[in-house]
């Protein structure tokens, strides 16, 4: 049992070697300027009136930010498929491994950490340190660079992306007056198209449901139904990157880190919370629009919703029958939905519709979706 541990924790010692060559070795390749950087070059071109040099610097801050943010997502979604946690056998041990069992439980449990850490440090390479201030991360969210970069074009007479910097930066800033002023100027000018007002920074889930639902409400359910299937699947994909994305490091909440002295196990249990709490509010911000002061409520299963109704409009029982299935997991007691699901098996017949499953929707889900909102009139 000792020979077996002292093997194990040899193990760590090289796993933990080779995650800090990887990192230095990394360094090299890492090309990418600090969006922060970019950030504070941009501003202080547009204070001198380089236009050029706002739109250089901006636009470069916007693809490093992208670009970091692709990278995380990649790197922790790659290391955590080729390194799986491994689950404790199912036999305990015997009294005979009792007494170095725990220990190594306690090796297993950091090797399978410090591997998967090692990954990380190697895919990600010296980007591990960028991280934005909690001021410039705002700005960001906040569209700003977009603000700066319709002025910058609109001085190069870039008059096409002005257009749609001013737009995006609206679509964030509803209540921004003079942007608003900005784009009803640019659409009296003459050669502005209406494509040209596009959201650079739309949220493909987001507009894929936006269309689908307008399509919806202007009784064109066949052309609704591929934009609301789109939607469901650019969702799921959303979903996934957001609870990626909240694998990153402990939020001390300001300066509290200076009195932070947690031990070993809370310290993970502190940041391992903070994750999950991060993971559940993914539900909100994936059903948030800036165009919106609150989130859709209900916004998955609202998807269901609109389908069973499309289809059922478009003659699909068969499809109808699934989605309402598949919105009755989220709500089995929603009377109007197991209504119109009675509705749709006498259309098709008990045998065929008692064969139609719901959709495979994880069970994560089922749980923290937002209080309902009325959605479309469903009832058949």
């Amino acid at each position: 049992m000792a020979a077996r541990a002292l093997r194990l924790l040899t193990t760590l010692w090289v796993v933990a070697a080779a995650a800090s060559r990887a990192e230095a070795e990394s360094e090299a390749g890492w090309d990418m300027t600090a969006p922060d950087l970019l950030f504070a070059e941009g501003t202080a071109a547009y204070a001198r009136g380089d236009w050029a040099g706002v739109v250089l610097s901006m636009e470069r801050a916007l693809r490093s930010r992208a670009a970091l943010r692709a990278l995380r997502l990649r790197c922790r979604t790659q290391c955590a498929a080729d390194l799986p946690w491994e689950l404790e056998p199912d036999s305990p041990p015997s009294l005979a491994q009792a007494s170095g069992a725990a220990a190594l439980r306690d090796l297993r449990f950091f090797g399978g950490l410090l591997r998967r850490a090692a990954c990380l440090r190697r895919c990600l390479g010296p980007s591990a340190a960028h991280s934005l201030s909690e001021e410039l991360e705002l700005e960001f969210r906040k569209r700003s660079p977009y603000n700066y970069l319709q002025v910058a074009y609109f001085k190069i007479n870039k008059l096409e992306k002005a257009v749609a910097a001013a737009h995006t930066f609206f679509v964030g800033n509803p209540e921004h007056m003079e942007m608003r002023q900005n784009l009803d100027y640019y659409q009296t000018m003459s050669g502005v198209k209406e494509a040209d007002f596009k959201d650079l920074e739309a949220k493909p889930h987001m507009h894929e449901f936006r269309l689908g639902v307008r399509l919806y409400s202007e009784e064109q359910p066949q052309e609704a139904v591929p934009h609301l299937e789109a939607a469901l699947q650019e969702y799921f994909l959303a979903d996934e990157e957001c609870r990626a994305l909240c694998e990153g490091p402990y939020d001390y909440d300001g300066y509290n880190y200076l009195e932070y002295n947690a031990d070993l196990f809370q310290a993970i249990t502190d940041h391992y919370i903070q994750v999950l709490s991060c993971k559940q509010s993914c539900v909100t911000e994936l059903a948030s629009h800036p165009g919106r002061e609150k989130p859709f409520e209900d916004f998955l299963p609202s998807h269901y919703n609109y389908l069973q109704f499309a289809y059922y409009n478009i003659g699909n029982y068969t499809q109808a029958i699934e989605c309402a299935k598949t919105y009755l997991l989220f709500f089995p007691n929603d009377e109007v939905m197991s209504q119109n699901l009675a509705y749709y098996t006498a259309m098709l017949g008990d045998e065929p519709a008692g064969s139609i499953r719901p959709r495979q929707v994880s069970a994560l889900h089922y749980s923290g979706q937002l209080p309902a909102e009325p959605g479309p009139e469903s009832r058949v």
